[in-house]
């Protein structure tokens, strides 16, 4: 069968199985599929005689039919399919969510009208199968998206701005409706030549300063949510939902004091591919909170100076944090400390932990975000990110990409059907459509997840620098230990 151009996912209904069941086998951890990436693309993914995919204008470079594919659904015009206020599915709703402390207080608030929610993200050289998945999860539920752009990595290495004025990239993000046609994008550019102290982390957070400030210059109010990610998380669209009508604690403004303000999604983790779901760890972001907790959004009286944090843009002190019980903050004031960007991402205490509840954990903590973690176009792109950004790893030009980090050793094993006993984590041992939990709406495109998967393969095979080399063949700790 061909795939229409237009083909459209089902919100309620998973999609049936486009390779028989007697047609896969499963390996250790991983599954290996016994078709061809070319038969697979051939049979389900056949886009040649699209014409919106011969413009060759229309996609930036690098991006294959997988990614192809998912940009034209993601960017085809279409009602926002959820929007109108149901009183008995919204009370369904909120009485699924509860906090890590088990006291689910979340009831249905039928105030007529949804909260407004702001996304803030840094973006860099994030993968389009990335960027296009969060599009369609969050599709015309933000108010505002503002995306900050920096001329330079985390480590300080100047990179050329992708999301510029007259670009495709900036085209496909800014100008066509990607999140939804009533939601207003901005790309902020951020330029720093200066000595940066306190390094690489003070430089994001920097950056997310700026999204503070545009948050503020577009009309955020106190009774109005921030959601603070990078451009590879994203909360789930129900998740999203229940935030906007369900009434929870943290976000009854009136009583709001700013002690413990912020909500942090439980995400699950997908490691390069749609078929590569980590199923051993969970990913503590992105993060929520009400615009009166904000710093520059709320009232300022309550902002601390640079010296009550550990230095300009970074965290409070801690005498200044709920892990400190605010034990020198003056107990008279009306409100705790406001949150800058640092204080919002970091684990300074004062949040709690969100959580569907689902029948197929034994705690019942399913996941309320995913996290599309080492995606990319290239494997050049892998590499460039693993040197310059976070915890650089000097040689990864030099690397198999299974041998730079855990999380890609994992990726290459799922990728290629490879045994993954000795990897740092586990991936789901089963086809993603067989998975009993909330998967991203991006993600029930019919064929999508599969075209992806084989595409990330075929990239990985044809890498110049070969595909034997493991992290836990040559960099695995507890292997070394073994050895000695």
């Amino acid at each position: 069968g061909r795939l229409a151009g237009g083909a459209q996912p089902k919100s309620n209904l998973r999609q049936k199985p486009l390779i028989p069941n007697d047609d896969r086998k499963i390996s250790t951890a991983t599954f290996q599929y016994n078709i061809s990436e070319e038969e697979f693309i051939d049979q389900i993914l056949i886009l040649d005689d699209d014409e919106s995919l011969q413009n060759g204008n229309r996609f930036p470079p690098n991006v294959g039919n997988a990614g192809k594919f998912l940009l034209t659904n993601a960017l085809r015009s279409r009602p926002v399919r959820d929007d109108e206020i149901d009183p008995p599915s919204e009370a369904m709703r909120c009485q699924k969510y509860f906090p890590d402390n088990h006291q689910n207080t979340h009831l249905y608030k039928a105030n007529g009208q949804r909260r407004r929610i702001f996304l803030g993200s840094l973006i860099a050289d994030d993968s389009w199968h990335t960027l296009g998945a969060i599009a369609m999860e969050t599709y015309g539920i933000y108010t505002s998206v503002v995306f900050v752009e920096s001329n330079r990595t985390q480590t300080g290495a100047a990179r050329e701005l992708r999301f510029v004025n007259g670009t495709i990239e900036h085209k496909l993000l800014v100008e066509s409706d990607l999140f939804g046609p009533h939601t207003a994008v901005t790309v902020e550019n951020f330029f720093y030549e200066g000595e940066v102290d306190g390094g690489g982390l003070i430089r994001e957070h920097r950056q997310r300063d700026v999204i503070f400030k545009a948050w503020k210059r577009l009309g955020m109010r106190d009774d109005d949510i921030g959601v603070l990610s990078d451009a590879d998380e994203t909360p789930t669209r129900d998740f999203l939902r229940a935030v906007q009508i369900c009434d929870i604690p943290q976000l009854r403004v009136e009583e709001q004091d700013c002690h413990s303000p912020k909500l942090v999604m439980s995400s699950m983790v997908f490691e390069g591919s749609p078929e590569c779901m980590t199923v051993t760890r969970k990913w503590m972001h992105p993060d929520f909170m009400l615009g009166k907790c904000i710093e520059g959004v709320g009232d300022d009286r309550y902002k601390l100076s640079a010296r009550q944090r550990k230095r300009e843009f970074a965290w409070r002190a801690d005498k200044f944090s709920a892990k400190f019980n605010y034990s020198g903050w003056p107990k008279e004031n009306e409100l705790y400390p406001l949150w800058n960007p640092a204080d919002f991402r970091r684990d300074t205490g004062g949040f709690s932990i969100m959580f569907e509840d689902v029948d197929y954990l034994p705690f019942r903590m399913g996941h309320t975000g995913f996290h599309f973690h080492n995606y990319f176009e290239t494997t050049q792109q892998l590499r460039t990110k693993y040197m310059t950004y976070g915890h650089p790893v000097q040689t990864a030009d030099e690397m198999a990409i299974g041998e730079i980090h855990p999380d890609l050793d994992l990726m290459v094993d799922c990728v290629l059907g490879k045994p993954s006993h000795e990897n740092k984590h586990r991936t789901l041992p089963k086809r993603l459509h067989d998975f009993e939990g909330r998967i991203p709406v991006a993600y029930e495109l019919n064929g999508y997840t599969m075209a992806r998967h084989l595409e990330l393969k075929s990239i990985i095979l044809e890498d110049e620098r070969g595909h034997n080399g493991t992290w836990h063949d040559t960099s695995n700790p507890r292997k070394a230990e073994n050895s000695n």
